[in-house]
This record gives C-alpha cells, sequence and structure tokens, in this order.
C-alpha cells in the first residue's frame, strides 16, 4: 500500500508535518487513500450491496482519545464506483445507512499492519462497529481493504486529535 504525507511548502523549502491519526487533515488524506483501493472503489459501488444506498458515511474515532473526537467519511455512488468524497471532523449524524466504528489507536495500527481481520478484530473485541451488520458481513473484503489501509496515510499517532 502506498503511503501519503501531506506537504506545506513554504518559499524555497518543504516542510513536512504529519496529521494527527484520525484528525481532519489524515480524513481527507484517507478519502485520497479510499479513492486509490480498487477493491473499495469498484467492489462497493459496481459489484457491492452499497449500489443501491447513494450515500453512506463512515464516522471513526480513537477509543483512548474520546468518542468526541470523531472524523467522518462520506462515500457516494457515482458512476458506480464508492467514491470518497469527503473527510474531515464528523459534520453529520449517523443514520441506519451508516457505519461507526472506533478501537484504541493500537488496535488500529494492528488492523493496518494485517495482524487482524475485521472478523476477528471484532471477535476478539478490538474493533467496535455500530450500522447494518448485513451489509458489513455481505462486504467483509472491502472491509478488510478499509482496515488494511488504516495505517497508508503517514500520521501522529503519538497524541490525540
Amino acid at each position: 500500500m502506498k503511503k501519503f504525507l501531506i506537504g506545506a511548502v513554504f518559499g524555497a523549502s518543504t516542510l513536512w508535518a504529519q496529521p494527527v491519526f484520525m484528525d481532519a487533515e489524515w480524513a481527507k488524506a484517507f478519502c485520497e487513500v479510499w479513492n486509490n483501493t480498487p477493491q473499495l472503489l469498484n467492489d462497493l459501488g459496481a459489484n457491492g450491496s452499497w449500489k443501491g444506498v447513494p450515500e453512506r458515511k463512515l464516522f471513526l474515532y480513537r477509543k483512548d482519545c474520546g468518542k468526541d473526537k470523531k472524523v467522518q467519511l462520506t462515500i457516494k455512488n457515482e458512476n458506480d464506483k464508492a467514491m470518497c468524497v469527503y473527510g474531515g471532523w464528523a459534520k453529520d449524524e449517523r443514520t441506519g445507512d451508516d457505519f461507526l466504528m472506533y478501537a484504541d489507536t493500537k488496535r488500529w495500527m494492528e488492523m493496518g499492519r494485517k495482524e487482524f481481520g475485521p472478523m476477528k478484530a471484532m471477535m476478539f473485541g478490538r474493533l467496535k462497529f455500530k450500522g447494518p451488520k448485513m451489509v458489513a458481513m455481505r462486504n467483509m473484503g472491502p472491509f478488510e481493504a478499509f482496515l488494511d489501509a488504516m495505517d497508508a496515510v503517514e500520521s501522529d499517532t503519538s497524541r490525540c486529535p
């Protein structure tokens, strides 16, 4: 998986700053990761059970940082592609078609390193999940690709958003 790093240019020098894991900047960069991950983009769009739902939102947070620091990913069905069109701080309320996922920072990183797949992470309580469970069960491949991408955006996990 390609790592994404956010950079800012000031004059002739470049200053590289990492977003804090699961802050608004991280979520925006993660949208780019989502849109460059074929299993998420294609398998949830044209082939997946998300096709009939025009929009779903994923709300994520680090349990050890508090649930008031949620980020939101808004996924829209555009031309049979599940496109991430918004990544940032949570701005909407969760509906019945949306998902909420939270875990301790350590657990998110373990999932990103593929130490735990979605089923094992949920069975052992490492990942808490709320949302349409049957939709999630029918999309285990993309769900696993989503968790595998957790560490794709280089970020600072040492502090909370």
